[in-house]
């Protein structure tokens, strides 16, 4: 399969779908942190039934199956996630001949950042103004 590759107007297009999706994922990641820990207090408790264990264990299930959905999403639409945690991901992209990253994260109301392919978030360069016709 081909990588698609966005244009920073195509990435600020794409941004109220794939917002939501980022904004799930960061909701999940720390609801999948907090059923891990209980299902780890629920284990190391050996008075506790093995039904809620059980219980946690498939809660604990159902959200990274949920969080997977939302990474599939993303990949679909050719997003990649950088960070689930902080809402953090890369649109493919070509910058006078070079590949790069156009960075986005959540709560940022538009893509104005880029990268190198081989850097990250903290890497990352305000995307250059067009000149103007004139």
């Amino acid at each position: 399969m081909t990588e698609r590759s966005y244009t920073p107007d195509e990435a600020n297009a794409a941004l109220p779908l794939v917002s939501a999706i980022v904004a799930d994922l960061v909701h999940l990641d720390r609801l999948i942190d907090d059923a891990a820990r209980a299902y780890a207090e629920l284990k190391a408790d050996t008075r506790k039934p093995q039904t809620a264990l059980n219980q946690a264990r498939r809660a604990l299930g159902d959200l990274v199956a949920s969080r997977d959905e939302c990474e599939t999403e993303l990949e679909e639409l050719g997003v990649r996630l950088g960070d689930a945690a902080l809402g953090i991901c890369d649109f493919p992209s070509d910058l006078d001949g070079r590949p790069v990253y156009l960075c986005w994260g959540l709560g940022e109301q538009s893509v104005e950042f880029y990268h190198a392919r081989d850097a990250g978030f903290a890497d990352r360069c305000p995307l250059p103004v067009p000149v103007a016709a004139g």
